[in-house]
Formats: C-alpha cells, structure tokens, sequence
C-alpha cells in the first residue's frame, strides 16, 4: 500500500448516516485509542503572520486564503509570468507532529505547503499541530461534540465498508483469472459510484476524497466529471475523466484536480494524469442537454475501454461527480441522472444535502439492475457544515487562474507559451448554433456547427483544438476528443489575421478549432 495502510482511515464505531444500510450501523472496528467526547470550541480566525494550530482527534482547521485581484486589461502575462500568483494570497503549512490530510490525500511531515486561491480544510483523525505562516481571508477550527457529527465519518464509511469492499472482491476475481482472457473473470468491474446533490454541497470534494483514499491503498480509480463547470484537469466548459493512480498535488487550489496537474512543457514535482477531455462550451448542462448527453456517451465509452485494458483500474472502479441540483429534479434532471447512471453502469449513488433528490432516485432505481446484475444502491450522506459557497466573483477569479495556468504555469512552474501570427484563412474555426433543443442525433444532415466568420468579436475568447480534421463532418469535430487549447489575442479583421497563445510550438495544421460560449473571455493575456 503507498502512503499508509487502511488502519490510518479507521475510527471507533464508524457508521454511515442513512436509513436503508442499517447492517453498517454501530459497527465496532479496532482504531484509534482515545476517541471519545470531544468538546465544541469554535476558534476565531487569526491573522498572525506565524502560529502553531493544534487540533485533536477529528477535528479540521478551514480556511480561506485572500483571493488573487482580478487582472486588468494591461496586465501582459507573456513578459510578467509571475503576475499569475500572488505570493501575499499564499499561506504556508507545516505539519509538525500527528497526521492530517487534505481531502483525502496526506500531508508528510515537517514539508511546507503552500495554499493560495484556495478554500478548503485540513482534518485529522488522530490529532495533529500544523504551523501556520500567512494571512488568511477567513480561517476557524472546527471540533465536533463527537466523532459522529462529523461528515468524515460517513464518507470513510463509504470508501471502507462499500467500496473498498467491492474493489478487493474485484482484485481478488481478476487475481483467480489471471492468464485467461479477459471476458472469462465475468462478473462487474469495482465500484461505480455517481456523487450528486445540491449546488455548493461538497460533491466535488467528496470526489477528490474517494479517490484520495482509494489512491493511499494502492488503488487506480478512474474519476470522472459532468460538471462542465469544474473542468476536472481541463479548462472550464469540459467534461473529461481520468485515472488517478499515484500521488494527488495537496497544493493544488483544486486539490489535484487542476489543470497543473496534466502535462506540460515542464517538469512537475507529482506524477501528471492523462485526461480524456471533451468540450461542451456551456455553462450549465441545461444550456444543450442533447449535446450534453451525446459528450456523456463518448465519455463514457472511453471510460468503458479503460476499465478492460487496466486490472488495477478495472478493480478500482469509477467515481462520476455530477452537476448541482436544487430540490426535487424535474423530468428533464431525472433524464440527465438517468443518461449518467445508464452510460456509466452505476451501482451506488451517493446523494449530498438534498433529501428530494434522494428520494426521486430511490423511487427511480431502487427496483433495477446494472448491466452486470447488480442492485442500485442510493445513500444520502451529510454534507460539511464548513462548506463555503463559490460566489460570483470568486468563481471568475478562479476561471481566470485557470487560463492563465494553463498558458503560463504557476509561481513553482512556469511555463512559456508560443505566441502566433497566422492568416485566419489557415485556420478551421468553427461556432457552436445558438439552438440544439431540436438536435437529433440520428439526423446526419443536421448542422451543429457552423463555420466562423473573421470578427473581433473572437478577441480573448478561448478556443479548443480538436482531435479532428477540418474536412470531417461538423457532428465527428463536435464529438472529438480535446487536444488542446489556444487563446485568441488579436483580430485584425482588414488583413485576416489572428495573433494567439499556444501552449506547444507545434502547428495546428487541419485540427478544428470550436468557438463555444462559456467561458466568456474576461482578460486578456498579452496585454
């Protein structure tokens, strides 16, 4: 096992908090001594430039680190790639004595971390002392009353007693079957887990916990995203999945789910992820639902290819974070909900603060079957008490660092993007219709793309480069696969000619380019 054994996940009585898996309540499993009351002491945050925070058993310290201004128009990142950071938004930790992670993933000790444009929360099972160096925008300590009124609980629950259960039964078939094809192993491949909810509950951080976890024990989970607003290891206005079998970036803002996480023209200090990425150019899944299922199929497929040709990530399984849901979904949400569970054969839907939402799946799936037999298990979990709503200001500083660290790295990586001159005319850029609600994928000679005429209009906008050619049918370049990006830096509409960043010094030949209409662009990265 890489990073610790299973034992270090383990508390006293763990219990999952839903109804129908009674058989795990009260469930007494040999943990960490010492875990009884502990009392609730909220702490006021602190602004001291250097402190030690002590935290006992179960309890997190949650912060929030100054976000970084919102760039001007002037800024020219080209010539100024340290303006992508701001070293007075970092704060530095260091873990001086116990054990603590970060959603999942662990910290070692005495290793300064650094923490800029994030908010998050370090947590410990067994207590721990952090020093702390750097303002905080808002930073607390959170002790629960006991162990139980904490969310930790339950979703170690869910890794330990159901998936973790299932991907050892999974290792141990493929392990029998070893030598024969592979059709003869029969019987599922590891856990699917699909983690939905409300807006701003925790669904994504429950992800990147799972699959910390699952990580730590030796485990390849292959983790998937529908949220095109996430853009899990890609820009915003994506879905994409990729295996996550080695080390998670704690530093990360995402957590490891950013986009320095994948590769690039320079050296990392963590094992890059290969992300199969698709690009959706909306916001909302309700912007072109038709679209957005036909993206989840291929996704799917993908996923489906990966699962047969790798053993460890066959026994790992899937974790799918879905898009945020308010209240009981109409028929449209249940048919999303129910395109993700069909494509992505899943077995366990794990519902985050939104009651309605878990009884309409319950009602939906609770009498059906996977492809592979199994029952479709839905529990409701609790969401953090310390989750802390994106709002709109924070979300667009956070699409804006995206875009620049994908073109220009961070303050440990900086990266040196090409910048371009060619004749539009050498260009294929396509745009995605206003319209898809009528979009029948069945119809070939439908249009979903149209080719885009020279506009300065084009000026800051982020296109992505398909894996596709120019002379293939507009419904084949909008269901390719993304190779890339570039960022549209000038128009000059009288001479037809685009001036743009490339993050590789290669040429984009006959490869499609796809206008979208999410992310807007908000600055500009030459200046």
């Amino acid at each position: 096992m890489r990073g610790g054994s299973s034992a270090s996940l383990l508390v006293t009585h763990l219990k999952i908090k839903n109804k129908r898996k009674r058989g795990i309540h009260n469930m007494s499993i040999p943990g960490i001594p010492g875990l009884g009351q502990i009392n609730a002491q909220p702490t006021p945050s602190t602004t001291s430039t250097t402190r030690t925070i002590t935290l006992d058993p179960g309890s997190e310290w949650r912060f929030v680190t100054a976000r970084e201004a919102t760039s001007s128009s002037s800024t020219n990142f080209l010539t100024n790639p340290s303006s992508t950071s701001s070293s007075s938004s970092g704060v530095k930790v260091k873990l001086l004595s116990g054990s603590a992670e970060r959603d999942g993933t662990s910290l070692a000790m005495n290793r300064v971390y650094t923490f800029s444009r994030t908010k998050s929360k370090i947590f410990t099972w067994e207590g721990c002392s952090l020093e702390v160096t750097g303002s905080c925008e808002n930073e607390s300590v959170y002790r629960p009353a006991t162990m139980e009124d904490s969310c930790m609980v339950g979703w170690v629950n869910l890794h330990l007693l159901i998936l973790q259960e299932q991907r050892e039964r999974v290792s141990q078939s493929l392990k029998h079957h070893h030598g024969h094809k592979r059709s003869a192993a029969g019987g599922p491949p590891g856990p699917r887990v699909m983690i939905c909810g409300a807006p701003n509950s925790g669904k994504t951080t429950l992800a990147r916990t799972l699959a910390g976890y699952a990580t730590r024990q030796g485990g390849q989970p292959l983790v998937a995203s529908l949220d095109p607003r996430e853009g899990l290891l890609s820009l915003p206005g994506t879905i994409s999945a990729a295996v996550f079998g080695t080390l998670m970036d704690v530093e990360d803002p995402r957590g490891g789910f950013g986009v320095r996480n994948t590769p690039s023209s320079g050296p990392s200090m963590v094992p890059v992820k290969l992300p199969v990425v698709y690009y959706f150019g909306r916001e909302k899944v309700m912007d072109d639902v038709p679209l957005w299922k036909d993206l989840t199929r291929k996704l799917a497929s993908s996923v489906r290819a990966k699962l047969k040709e790798v053993d460890e990530v066959r026994a790992s399984g899937v974790i799918l974070d879905m898009p945020g849901w308010e209240g009981r979904p109409d028929a449209v949400g249940l048919e999303i909900m129910e395109c993700a569970v069909r494509e992505f054969a899943i077995n366990t839907i794990v519902v985050l603060d939104n009651w309605e939402l878990e009884q309409e799946l319950h009602n939906k799936f609770s009498q059906e079957k996977t492809p592979f037999g199994e029952a479709i298990s839905v529990l409701r979990l609790d969401k953090s008490n310390g989750v802390v709503p994106r709002d709109p200001a924070w979300s667009k500083t956070e699409m804006e660092a995206a875009i620049k660290e994908y073109f220009f790295g961070d303050a440990k990586q900086t990266l040196s993007p090409m910048t371009l001159s060619v004749s539009y005319d050498e260009l294929g850029i396509f745009r995605a219709l206003d319209e898809s609600e009528s979009y029948d994928p069945e119809d070939s000679s439908q249009q979903v793309l149209e080719p885009a005429e020279i506009s300065s209009e084009l000026r800051y906008w982020t296109l992505a480069i398909m894996d596709a050619s120019v002379n293939d049918p507009p419904e084949t370049i909008r269901l390719a696969p993304v190779l890339g990006f570039i960022a549209i830096a000038d128009v000059d509409e009288d001479r037809r000619r685009l001036k743009f960043l490339s993050p590789v010094m290669e040429q984009l030949g006959n490869r499609p380019l796809i206008w979208g209409k999410w992310p807007e662009p908000y600055l500009n990265l030459l200046g």
